[in-house]
């Protein structure tokens, strides 16, 4: 099985990163919450996450949402 590219999102070039994340991507959030990027529109401020996971709120789990970069811990394909 392939080893999951893991996106660094830290330091200066993380937000260049978060700009360029393809969709498909999973995400982790800091409060725990697992998703997959379904749209991102190259612009650093947001991208469209459907929830596969979320902790503090189960309701959200299969739903979509915006999501900030500084909300996210982690990206890996």
């Amino acid at each position: 099985m392939a080893e999951a590219n893991k996106y660094d999102l830290s330091g200066q070039g993380g937000i260049q990163v978060w700009t360029n994340l393809p969709d498909g991507v999973k995400i982790t959030l800091l409060n725990g919450a697992h998703g997959e990027v379904i749209a991102n529109p190259h612009d650093g401020g947001f991208i469209l996450v459907k929830f596969d996971e979320f902790p503090t709120d189960p309701s959200r789990v299969g739903t979509q949402g915006y999501v900030f970069f500084n909300e996210v811990r982690s990206a890996q394909d």
